[in-house]
């Protein structure tokens, strides 16, 4: 690549690149503070701006590998082309983290927060299935590198009232485990930037570095293994304790009583919806359900949703929710669809802590989260 082009691409790149630091600091503040994210199946959320010379690197190695016809990588379209300017990392502790990270994304794109641009790509040189003898879906981009992780590209979607100039914008989201992170970390500190610097290793390095891979996607298997050996364990133990109390009379085991509980889930996602619904005007989202859901039966409410509901939302209640909320938030609550999710996750959360609580601590828990939430407005 020429100077001039160079200097050209740097400019134009670093032009653009508050915008990026922008956009990380607005998709880490919107997963953080959105109320139906998978916190507990996520150990860290990252985000990194591409490095200028990788940034030139990365240019310079696709303008000479153009297929024929193919226009180059210039100042005026290096936006579209480079797609990962930004990378977003979540780093999950097991697999099965990441089926449930997998499914929260999928809810994001449903509901129009994330857009993709292209469908989600995994990318491992060994491919270890969670269940030993279970095989592996077709369709993987097997890569003998050693390198493990899922890719997503997506821009932001049209129901997120995010500031304009980020609109548009590409992301590269890579989900992975901390196992994984742990590999690509050493490989890119010690293989990849000496090979990169044209240093040449010898091969046994490189198969050394390849096997090292698979030792750490066996021990993924191992401590997912364990850690279901644990909930199991506990699951166990409490079905034990309720039986000897005579608290259950049923002779299903403690997996088969888990197994009832996950089909029982739908029918009471389906009586939140309606009891809700009736109460705001409005059919709430499958990620603002499954959280409502949540937090009754962490408050310890379960049964009897459809009656719930009507003791938590009653007028008095919804009234004072009301006044506090256009007190600090400035307009009236369940009136901006884009919004109205989180108005009635806030409303039903300030019913239950008046339940748990008091009133008295629910009215200043809930000025906190709105102050916060005001603090936040142009995430």
């Amino acid at each position: 690549m020429r100077k001039r082009q160079k200097e050209a691409l740097l400019i134009a790149f670093l032009q653009e690149k508050n915008k990026y630091e922008r956009l990380g600091e607005y998709l880490v503040h919107l997963i953080k503070d959105d109320p139906s994210a998978p916190k507990h199946n996520f150990h860290t959320i990252t985000y990194r701006i591409k490095d200028e010379n990788r940034f030139i690197d990365k240019i310079d190695k696709e303008n000479k590998n153009l297929n024929p016809g193919a226009l180059p990588i210039t100042v005026k379209n290096f936006q579209d082309r480079i797609g990962d300017l930004l990378g977003l990392r979540f780093i999950c502790l097991r697999l099965t983290d990441i089926k449930i990270v997998e499914a929260y994304f999928e809810f994001l794109v449903k509901e129009k927060i994330f857009t993709y641009i292209q469908e989600p790509e995994q990318k491992r040189s060994f491919i270890l299935p969670i269940d030993p003898g279970v095989a592996m879906n077709g369709g993987h981009a097997l890569m003998y590198s050693g390198y493990s992780s899922i890719h997503y590209q997506i821009t932001l979607g049209d129901s997120l009232d995010a500031p304009e100039d980020l609109k548009g914008l590409q992301v590269e989201i890579q989900l992975r485990t901390i196992l994984e992170e742990a590999w690509g970390e050493i490989d890119h500190k010690y293989r990849y930037a000496y090979s990169r610097s044209g240093t040449l290793l010898p091969e046994y390095i490189h198969s050394g570095f390849y096997n090292l891979s698979a030792y750490l996607q066996a021990a993924a298997m191992q401590a997912e293994y364990l850690c279901r050996q644990v909930e199991f364990h506990r699951q166990s133990e409490a079905f034990n304790a309720k039986t000897k109390v005579g608290v259950s009379s049923s002779m299903d085991s403690a997996p088969q009583k888990l197994k009832k509980a996950a089909n029982n889930d739908a029918s009471h996602l389906a009586i939140l919806q309606e009891a809700l619904a009736g109460i705001f005007g409005f059919r709430l989202t499958d990620r603002s359900l499954i959280y409502i859901l949540k937090r009754f039966r962490e408050s310890g409410y379960t049964g009897q949703y459809k009656v719930l509901v009507q003791k938590l939302t009653k007028k008095p209640r919804l009234q004072e929710f009301k006044t506090v909320f256009r007190k600090i938030i400035g307009r009236e609550p369940f009136e901006d669809k884009s919004k109205r999710n989180a108005d009635v996750i806030n409303a039903v959360n300030f019913a239950l802590f008046i339940e748990v609580q008091g009133a008295r601590v629910a009215r200043e828990g809930l000025r906190s989260v709105l102050k916060n939430r005001r603090e936040h407005s142009d995430w």
